[in-house]
């Protein structure tokens, strides 16, 4: 598992790899190298689902969601789930003025993702 990372705390529960960014200041050519460190992660075997945990966000710009997008897209397109999970009220509106919700959804708790990753 990824355990060199700045930007994002990984873990993995079977199939399902759980990222939680560290908060809301970074360079981007870190945010670049770790978001292809977990787009590698995710193409191994044995990940397949992703959640992307919100709880320590209060703001994330452009290149932010875009890094998020990029992974998201990936593990659908290998088959996978993917979801957001304990965002902030402020984080929400972010994604649902991004229209994001529509492709990944949002669960309240880190439980309920990890029951809708595993489902079915």
């Amino acid at each position: 598992m990824l355990t060199h990372l700045k930007i994002f705390v990984c873990e993995q529960i079977g199939d399902v790899v759980i990222i939680t960014p560290a908060g809301d200041s970074f360079r981007y050519q870190d945010l670049h190298s770790e978001t292809n460190s977990v787009r590698g992660q995710m193409a191994k075997p044995g990940s397949k689902h992703l959640i992307v945990d919100l709880v320590k966000m209060e703001y994330f710009g452009s290149e932010f969601i875009g890094a998020l997008v990029s992974m998201l897209r990936d593990v659908k397109t290998r088959g996978g789930k993917a979801c957001f999970c304990r965002a902030n009220p402020q984080m929400l509106q972010v994604l649902q003025n991004m229209s994001l919700f529509k492709l990944w959804p949002h669960h309240v708790t880190r439980e309920e993702a990890l029951t809708a990753a595993t489902a079915g």
